[in-house]
């Protein structure tokens, strides 16, 4: 780590790269992602909901809870502490679809988000923004 100058900047030459961790957090309504606070937000930062530009164009409530409806009623089909694989939320011929197992994925990181269902790989719970490969979800 790179010593600090006594007026708060970063000693000439070294930019800071990582964010200070003490930055205010929301969750994407879109993706399920947790972002953090950036300086052009500044004045809006209430009305913030979505991470990017992406994620604000693909707003579609209906097809979001619908895809967290089928997860819990999937959930709910199975006994107590088990889990499903997200690809079972899809009909047959969507499962090849990257786009839309995205929106599964999405879907699955907003119901952790909201305490609803865990994300686990190998059998551990992982952080829904880190989750990378193959995952399954149990609800809590």
């Amino acid at each position: 780590m790179h010593a600090v100058r006594c007026n708060g900047q970063p000693p000439r030459g070294i930019t800071m790269r990582m964010a200070p961790p003490n930055l205010p957090t929301k969750v994407c309504a879109t993706c399920g992602r947790t972002f953090a606070w950036r300086k052009k937000w500044a004045r809006q930062w209430a009305e913030v909901a979505h991470c990017s530009d992406r994620c604000r164009s693909r707003r579609n409530r209906k097809e979001k809870t619908e895809l967290e409806t089928r997860i819990l009623i999937l959930l709910a089909q199975r006994a107590r502490g088990a889990t499903i694989c997200p690809s079972e939320v899809l009909p047959d011929e969507e499962k090849q679809d990257a786009e839309r197992m995205d929106s599964v994925r999405a879907a699955a990181r907003r119901l952790a988000h909201d305490a609803t269902i865990d994300i686990l790989q190998r059998g551990v719970v992982v952080d829904p923004d880190g989750a990378r490969g193959p995952i399954r979800l149990r609800l809590r």
